[in-house]
């Protein structure tokens, strides 16, 4: 950390002597990687303590000396004398060519004690504050706003608890970068000022990951070129690829893909952003049962080190982080700017769409011998290359609905599908349970995509959710699926809301699959979801009541009946016990060690990252983990 002193010299020389670097091979980077940072021309600059380097990879340093100086426990924080100045904030800005955003709540219309308070902006904001894209768009919001501390919703809006508006867990500073330069900047200044540092893409994980009081954001956003590469020969591979920069979402892949006749492995939900926590959690798809994971895709990535380093990770280059990138979490070992990733011939998908309920011909225990008659084909359908994506609500006492959106078959015609699943089906007629199946046949993945999941509805703090990677040993073994149905049940009874997957990690011979990517997921083909809700304005209490409800008793009897299997990184339980295993499995140790070799001063931080526990964030009520709160390093 260093205490910074204003000086008059001008900034001009360094962005004058950002230099554009050779392009590197296989393939060549876009243009906006070239502009990096170098080290001459922090040297050429009066104010280089604040955009220096950090030391090379694998260098020894203290997590608690820097400069010959104590490190501070905590990071920098507004308020704290040394919290950077106006001016070091301006400067900051110029340097950066003008990227840096000062951040304004999205719901700050809303209220008449922010310049921007504007009735009809506001309304604005509330009429389209549960659609993923608004908070997509905005430098800092995110979509569970209850891990920011509820400090700026929308007036009016259920969940409001404040009648003012204030930053919470937002970011002070966001930096909208366009170059790889301005990354380098942002890193090597959160570093010398020692404030916090988040990542932004789109903001998607369960956790929030992407918030923190008092901290520097890098928004990749605007990070949105596509390349198509038809034969991208390189690291062994050789065959059609796409090279994305980081802000790309799942659609806009998608409809890459349509427009040059190949499929691409990516999210379920449209504005998933594919090189950030998707990748980087290990990333599931309705492709994942025909070749894999979204980290198994993954021919190469660009990436700035936490020491401000720009560097490519392949199989040929730096190998170890090319293994941690995929699969071992994001805001972890540095921030992806673009990645390479394996495409496939284009694919027919067939699709059904169907629901069932209790009703007076149909008891609950009828209900759930449908269930369980649908998990004894897990197995079956997954090794097919087949998909499930499925809702249960309860709708009453002893009253229950479950609805299929869809049961997706990849790179299968409808004549090839429905022998395929029609057993199940007589399986439900034989139960008496009446359905009216809905087939439809589609081109492509990109049409089956757009026309048969629902939209994403984000942004409420009235629920939060849990997961379970069930091995396929629960639904093939009679003894342990009745244990797991039943654990299953007991949830939903209590008024859970269970959202379930069928879907394998298929193994592909084509790619990559040594990675860090849970090895969980190589036994699953059920990835299930669970919910609990709360009345909009209920009480703090009432919530963590909920909350410890489900962590510690649906959820814990889903661990009881899957010992020593997992969750999903990007989609689990702010509070899972155990999240090391729970999350990354047999890998930690060595997530661990990589975490400490690349940033060995804990730079960037997230909640339930890969060293997480070494930090925590001050003035926590117990099962409310919000990122609205200084963050110190544990004593």
């Amino acid at each position: 950390m260093v205490a910074v002193t204003l000086r008059s010299t001008a900034v001009a020389a360094v962005l004058a002597a950002l230099a554009d670097q050779t392009r590197a091979t296989c393939p060549s980077r876009f243009s906006w990687e070239d502009n990096v940072l170098t080290k001459a021309a922090i040297d050429s600059t009066n104010n280089a303590e604040l955009f220096d380097f950090g030391p090379v990879e694998g260098t020894p340093v203290s997590s608690k000396i820097i400069g010959g100086i104590p490190r501070p426990r905590c990071k920098t924080f507004p308020g704290d004398a040394l919290w950077p100045s106006t001016s070091v904030w301006n400067l900051f800005n110029l340097t950066l060519g003008g990227a840096l955003i000062k951040t304004v709540p999205l719901a700050a219309p809303c209220y008449s004690g922010w310049p921007q308070y504007n009735a009809a902006q506001c309304e604005y904001v509330k009429t389209n504050w549960n659609r993923p894209q608004l908070h997509v768009e905005d430098p800092t919001s995110a979509m569970f706003p209850l891990w920011q501390g509820q400090t700026c919703m929308p007036s009016d809006h259920p969940s409001q608890i404040y009648d003012n508006c204030t930053l919470g867990g937002y970011a002070s500073y966001s930096v909208a970068v366009i170059k790889v330069s301005q990354i380098q900047l942002a890193l090597n200044f959160a570093r010398a000022t020692n404030i916090r540092l988040v990542v932004k893409n789109t903001g998607h994980d369960f956790a929030d990951k992407s918030m923190g009081a008092g901290s520097l954001s890098i928004w990749t956003h605007k990070l949105k070129d596509i390349q198509y590469i038809p034969n991208y020969t390189c690291n062994g591979h050789s065959g059609p690829a796409f090279r994305l920069g980081s802000g790309v979402e799942t659609e806009e892949v998608y409809r890459a893909a349509e427009a040059n006749n190949v499929t691409v492995v990516g999210g379920e939900c449209r504005t998933v952003g594919m090189a950030g926590g998707y990748i980087a959690g290990g990333g599931h798809s309705p492709m994942s049962s025909l070749v894999g994971m979204g980290a198994d895709q993954v021919l190469s990535l660009d990436v700035v080190l936490p020491n401000g380093r720009f560097v490519t990770a392949s199989q040929s280059s730096y190998p170890d982080l090319f293994w941690a990138l995929r699969g071992g979490g994001g805001s972890t070992y540095g921030v992806v700017t673009s990645v390479t990733v394996k495409a496939y011939p284009q694919i027919p998908v067939s699709t059904l769409g169907f629901a069932f309920a209790t009703s007076p011909n149909v008891t609950a225990d009828t209900f759930w011998d449908g269930v369980e008659a649908y998990t004894t084909y897990f197995d079956t359908f997954t090794a097919a290359g087949a998909y499930g994506y499925w809702l249960i609500v309860n709708i009453g006492p002893g009253q229950f609905f479950f609805s299929m959106n869809p049961l997706w078959g990849g790179n299968m015609t409808l004549a090839q599908f429905q022998p395929l699943i029609q057993p199940f089906l007589d399986d439900l007629a034989d139960l008496g349970i009446p359905i009216d199946p809905v087939w439809n046949e589609y081109p492509s993945l990109y049409q089956a995509h757009s026309g048969t999941f629902p939209p994403e509805n984000v942004g409420g703090a009235d629920n939060r959710a849990a997961s379970r990677l069930f091995p396929k040993d629960n639904f093939i073994n009679p003894a342990k699926r009745n244990e797991t149905m039943a654990a299953v049940r007991y949830a939903v009874e209590a008024g859970g809301i269970l959202i379930g997957y069928n879907i394998r990690a298929a193994p592909n011979s084509a790619v990559n699959q040594t990675n860090s990517v849970n090895p969980a997921w190589r036994e699953t083909t059920g990835f299930f979801l669970l919910a609990t809700a709360w009345p909009a304005d209920a009480s703090t209490a009432l919530i963590q009541s909920q909350s410890n409800i489900l962590t510690n008793d649906w959820m814990a009897r889903w661990r009881q009946v899957s010992p020593g299997a997992g969750s999903y990184l990007s989609e689990g339980d702010i509070n899972e016990p155990n999240w090391q295993q729970s999350f990354y499995g047999s890998h930690y140790l060595r997530l661990l060690q990589l975490k400490k070799k690349y940033d060995p001063t804990g730079l960037f931080y997230a909640h339930t990252a890969v060293g997480s526990e070494d930090w925590e964030v001050e003035g926590q009520l117990p099962g409310l983990p919000t990122q609205n709160g200084r963050l110190c390093r544990k004593p």
